[in-house]
């Protein structure tokens, strides 16, 4: 697999390092063009973004990057967000032209999990081996501390499908719904912008290999054009694999990965005052639990309609199972789930998103603000220290309650395999037995277990902030 990043033009350097080279570079496109000075179109500030893209994908480590040059994206209707300028368009099919960066692999539209239809992903680049005028950088231009947010790039996006293929572009709002949402709006540009300036000063690897800190930056992305459907946390770094992730270290702490347990079967049975009686949602006799979490998650989403109330069909064409499996499946998760039949092909899911995604952001500004420790949000889900175990764990429950008046049902945790003694020290922060693990406890165990490296660094292909969220 080719190590390859989904480009996003999120940032923007204020190093005179790299403003210098954005600024040869500017030179050189308009001598190129014959361009005159007076021109008023911003390529120094394009060139900048496009060169801090660089750095924070580790371009000059050997990295490529997904790069779309549809000039659809760039302008008009179809303009993806409003960091897709006209000037990084044109600067990026410049670079390619003059043999900055070349292209690795072309066009492709892979199968992604969860998704009805293909997507195309755009041709992945690399930089061309420095020679002569060439030669951007051998190595990163900027101090990541003195990366910036792009300030065409807020910290939120409320999009909407702009044609039937499910292409999405940000909507822009007018002045009336902003000042209808501004509640939601200023909490998470709050804590979003808070977010950033602590990470940048954590060192975060996978393995012994830094990454960027803007590889962690958040941006919250709300879904159907309104604020109440969607709005959960995206960040480059969710592009890592589970099973790469389990090696991410913050300051050479080891991590761990803990989320809730079926989280939005439960949360729906408590938004109905009611508790699912058994242990497992998805565990159905005689199913192949894969499949139930699948449909169960497919006909939570799916928005019917009058005649197409059954999501046979659907379930049928994304399990690839036969209609009369897909009927079966669909009957028995009826049947188990009777209380909340209701809730089914009804589109909620959006809206569980949003209600998982305020908590997910309340305990986010929790850890950064309370307790001044690193954490890193996979949607439902959350990466910490080992040694803040406890204290996520502590924190998932109390939002849980804070916002459902109900008790969490469980939790489930992802990590590496660690030695005899830091599992058990683990273990004892899940059964909250931690009288005995103080700080020096706690150095001395991580110092004694060290920096593992993963067997191989691995990413999805896709953008993932620009997933489908619904099946239809």
């Amino acid at each position: 697999m080719n190590k390859a990043h989904y480009i996003r033009y999120n940032w923007i350097s204020e190093d005179p390092t790299l403003i210098a080279k954005a600024q040869w570079l500017t030179d050189q496109f308009h001598a190129s063009k014959n361009l005159k000075r007076k021109n008023k179109r911003d390529f120094l500030s394009a060139f900048n973004v496009i060169l801090t893209c660089f750095d924070i994908y580790d371009v000059y480590k050997g990295w490529e990057l997904h790069i779309p040059i549809n000039n659809n994206l760039y302008s008009g209707g179809t303009r993806r967000n409003p960091t897709y300028t006209s000037e990084i368009k044109v600067a990026i099919k410049w670079l390619i032209a003059e043999g900055f960066i070349c292209e690795v692999q072309g066009v492709t539209k892979p199968k992604q999990k969860g998704r009805k239809k293909r997507q195309f992903i755009p041709k992945s680049y690399m930089i061309t081996a420095p020679r002569g005028v060439f030669e951007i950088s051998p190595k990163p231009l900027s101090d990541p501390r003195l990366i910036k947010r792009n300030p065409l790039a807020g910290y939120y996006e409320v999009r909407k499908k702009k044609d039937k293929d499910g292409a999405k572009v940000v909507k822009r709002l007018t002045e009336k719904e902003k000042q209808q949402h501004k509640e939601v709006i200023s909490s998470t540009e709050e804590t979003l912008e808070a977010y950033d300036n602590f990470m940048v000063d954590v060192v975060t690897s996978i393995g012994t290999k830094e990454v960027s800190p803007q590889q962690t930056s958040l941006t919250r992305i709300f879904s159907q054009g309104s604020f109440g459907k969607g709005g959960r946390l995206y960040s480059p770094i969710q592009n890592y694999k589970k099973e790469t992730r389990k090696y991410l270290y913050f300051d050479n702490e080891p991590t761990i990965e803990i989320d809730y347990s079926s989280f939005h079967p439960h949360l729906i049975y408590h938004q109905a005052g009611l508790h699912f009686s058994g242990d497992d949602p998805y565990e159905i006799e005689g199913l192949d639990r894969d499949k139930v979490k699948t449909a169960f998650n497919i006909m939570l989403n799916r928005k019917g309609y009058k005649g197409k109330e059954s999501a046979v069909e659907t379930l049928s064409y994304e399990l690839k199972v036969s209609a009369e499996e897909a009927t079966a499946i669909e009957q028995a998760i009826l049947s188990l789930h009777a209380p909340i039949a209701d809730r089914f092909n009804s589109g909620d899911g959006l809206e569980l998103q949003r209600l998982d995604s305020d908590i997910a952001l309340s305990v986010v500004k929790y850890f950064i603000e309370d307790l001044k420790r690193p954490i890193i949000p996979i949607h439902d889900s959350f990466i910490v220290s080992v040694r803040d175990t406890e204290s996520l764990i502590l924190a998932m429950e109390g939002e849980y309650r804070d916002s459902i008046d109900e008790v969490m049902k469980g939790i489930k945790s992802v990590a590496q395999e660690f030695s005899t003694e830091l599992s058990k020290a683990v273990l004892n922060c899940f059964e909250q037995d931690t009288d005995h693990l103080s700080d020096s406890y706690w150095n001395a165990l991580i110092a004694k277990e060290g920096v593992n490296e993963p067997k191989a660094i691995t990413v999805s292909e896709d953008d993932v902030s620009d997933s489908n969220d619904v099946y239809l």
